[in-house]
């Protein structure tokens, strides 16, 4: 695992934590016995994480006062139980935090307040373990994702589309999207993604892939035997990223 891969996670820690996190993997991943603060420093640096005005000094004096870390001549080092909780709580493989790292940086490319909020809840659910959740809220994101992109640069051409692709829901009246809540009101998610592939606004690779998570996603939010490992559920969640919500738009 690189330390930048850790990003995400840092991202939301306090310093004193962001200082037993990178002082956890240096000694899994870094091969470091025992580190000084220019080691905790490079970590802030390799993830462009600003070092607290003065210096991680006082951070330290801290963890040494609270025994999370312990300090010999050689340097410092993440007591026992202290690492033993930095394992549980990060030492996911290195898809986990491949997967938490992407998430975390996509907020800068979702326009919209509903996007982020379904990204939030995606992350918070991923991290949490609640796979089942994190299918759900990935799709919702995604979904969200393709409608924003509809509504916003391709109206005229999905409202055209849709007339030719479900003509039965036109017969007596012509219907058209005017406001987003017209999605939900008029058409079925299944129906969205299809109007949207037959008007040209998505390929036929990203209907694929949303198909295939409209698929997923239904069972995971419906009582079911089916089991959703988290195995799984990481491989769900960067194909959609990767293959459908970064590919709109």
């Amino acid at each position: 695992m690189k330390v930048e891969e850790l990003a995400g996670v840092a991202e939301s820690l306090g310093h004193a934590e962001r200082i037993l996190l990178f002082g956890w993997w240096l000694h899994v991943h870094g091969g470091k016995t025992t580190f000084m603060p220019a080691d905790i420093g490079k970590c802030y640096n390799s993830n462009n994480l600003g070092i607290p005005t003065g210096s991680l000094g006082p951070y330290f004096s801290s963890l040494l006062t609270a025994k999370k870390l312990l300090k010999n001549a050689q340097g410092y080092r993440l007591e026992s139980n202290a690492r033993a909780a930095m394992q549980k709580a990060h030492g996911q493989s290195a898809v986990t935090v491949h997967i938490t790292g992407m998430l975390a940086g996509l907020p800068d490319k979702m326009p919209t307040l509903s996007e982020r909020t379904y990204l939030d809840e995606a992350l918070t659910c991923y991290r949490h373990g609640a796979v089942r959740a994190a299918i759900v809220m990935t799709w919702n994101l995604a979904y969200a994702h393709l409608c924003d992109h509809i509504f916003k640069n391709r109206l005229a051409d999905f409202n055209a589309r849709w007339q030719v692709s479900l003509p039965g829901m036109h017969s007596k009246k012509v219907k058209t999207i005017a406001v987003m809540d017209d999605f939900n009101k008029y058409l079925k998610e299944q129906e969205v993604i299809d109007v949207a592939r037959d008007g040209g606004i998505i390929v036929k690779n990203v209907h694929s892939t949303l198909e295939i998570g409209l698929t997923r996603r239904n069972m995971a939010a419906h009582p079911n035997n089916v089991v959703h490992t988290p195995l799984q559920t990481e491989a769900f969640i960067e194909d959609l990223v990767n293959n459908a919500i970064l590919k709109i738009g």
